[in-house]
């Protein structure tokens, strides 16, 4: 090798060292629509999350069911955390699902916890993983197979987590950062669950200094279907929100689910430091210890 190869190498190394991987992102790394899912459905595991009497209603032909209490773990009274790796791993193995396995997950179009199963095998390194923008209900509207009877699972065995993304946050990551202006909380839920007027917990209100911006507001309805909104109307929203690139990005709810979709959206922005809080909103406001806020401001109910 010349020495000129070996400097360009040398700065090629360097280059990719100092750009984040996920610089180039784009929303179709984390969500697929109903027609790329059709080309491939034969080279995926389609897995609907939804409860199981909905699955045994309908489902897309060929998927499999795991209801979503199979990937919610408790800890300490907290509910809905993420699993710890040898439960990933064992559900991994139970519902035949190996390391190589590209993942298709579904719910309704309006239902998050699509994007939670995908957020927590990126957490866990299964990195071809995706949500099925729209749903069952874009697959049935387009009058794609469907079927009644249950897909066959066939278990399988040694599943090892790989390096996982750093996309998870704690109590504690939010806690010491209140103050931090280069951290923006993300509160994903209603505007009455901010004000404090929908109390879902010990206490009602916000963490202080949380920016409310509804994850419902990353759609739109498309022939009575929920999907996506274009990159750049999220852009735009997200600006408007002070929800920006150049900061850490740390999003809530009320345990997880809706912002592990708003995760998963600012992560397909290539937006580098976006966490979701699993913990989320049960458990700051159950923790006494833990501020909130609770003043009624005058925020626009406004899906814009």
């Amino acid at each position: 090798m010349s020495s000129v190869q070996k400097i360009i190498g040398g700065l090629l190394v360097v280059f990719a060292m100092v750009i984040p991987v996920n610089a180039y992102s784009a929303l179709s790394d984390y969500f697929v629509d109903t027609q790329w899912l059709a080309a491939n459905q034969d080279k995926v595991k389609v897995v609907d999350v939804r409860v199981t009497p909905l699955y045994f209603l309908g489902h897309i032909d060929g998927a499999i069911n795991i209801d979503k209490q199979e990937f919610l773990a408790q800890r300490n009274g907290v509910k809905s955390l993420i699993p710890q790796v040898k439960e990933f791993e064992a559900l991994m193995d139970r519902f035949g699902i190996s390391p190589d396995t590209t993942v298709v997950a579904y719910a309704d179009d309006d239902n998050p916890y699509a994007a939670r199963f995908v957020w927590m095998m990126r957490y866990h390194g299964h990195d071809q993983a995706y949500v099925l923008d729209g749903g069952y209900e874009k697959w049935k509207f387009e009058n794609r197979p469907t079927a009644i009877l249950p897909t066959k699972v066939v278990s399988t065995r040694g599943y090892k987590c790989q390096h996982g993304q750093h996309i998870r946050a704690t109590n504690e990551d939010i806690l010491t950062r209140l103050s931090n202006p280069s951290v923006a909380i993300w509160d994903t839920r209603r505007i009455d669950e901010y004000q404090g007027r929908e109390v879902r917990a010990d206490r009602g209100g916000h963490i202080p200094g949380a920016t409310h911006l509804d994850w419902v507001n990353l759609q739109k309805e498309v022939n009575g279907v929920k999907v996506l909104k274009s990159e750049a109307e999220i852009r735009e929203l997200l600006e408007r929100h002070g929800i920006t690139k150049d900061r850490r990005i740390i999003a809530h709810c009320q345990t997880g689910i809706r912002s592990s979709y708003a995760t998963l959206v600012l992560l397909g922005l290539g937006y580098a430091e976006a966490q979701n809080y699993d913990g989320s909103w049960l458990e700051w406001a159950n923790n006494k210890t833990l501020p909130v806020e609770t003043t009624i401001l005058t925020a626009s109910k406004s899906k814009g």
